[in-house]
């Protein structure tokens, strides 16, 4: 018998594991998932000097370049409001190395920003690799962001 009451949970690390590493290649995959809503070729910053305050999506290597978080920003503060929020979580202050920025224009509407998230989620492939993370659903994503050019 394990000593596991049957309805309990394990507790699960404060950390989960990261996901592959960062290539050169994954970088432009960033503007592609935002189309022409992309307002400037992706770039990357410290967490905990970004300053991104367009919306747009992002995406969280730690120290070894090991990818740990993709994410989507939007509001008075974009991208650098939601990192700074992350930060409040011990594991990702911890956890949070570099951000790889990928703006977009500020009339980006959250549905198309959670669309470009999902695409991205997909080209990058961590819907397999990062089983323990859910992104929204890219399904939407071609009537969202893929006609979609800049105004």
């Amino acid at each position: 018998m394990s000593g596991i009451l049957p309805g309990t949970r394990a507790s699960r690390p404060s950390a989960p594991p990261p996901g592959p590493f960062l290539l050169p290649a994954h970088v432009p995959l960033l503007a592609r998932a935002l189309g022409g809503l992309s307002s400037s070729a992706p770039y990357w910053s410290r967490v905990d000097s970004v300053e991104a305050f367009s919306p747009g999506i992002y995406l969280v290597v730690d120290a070894q370049g090991r990818i740990v978080w993709l994410g989507m920003g939007a509001g008075d503060r974009g991208v650098t409001g939601r990192i700074k929020k992350h930060l409040e979580e011990p594991w990702k202050m911890a956890t949070f190395h570099r951000v790889w920025v990928a703006p977009a224009y500020d009339q980006t509407s959250r549905a198309a920003l959670k669309a470009a998230e999902g695409w991205a989620a997909d080209a990058l492939d961590l819907r397999t690799r990062m089983p323990f993370r859910t992104w929204p659903p890219s399904s939407n994503w071609r009537s969202l962001v893929g006609g979609q050019q800049a105004t």
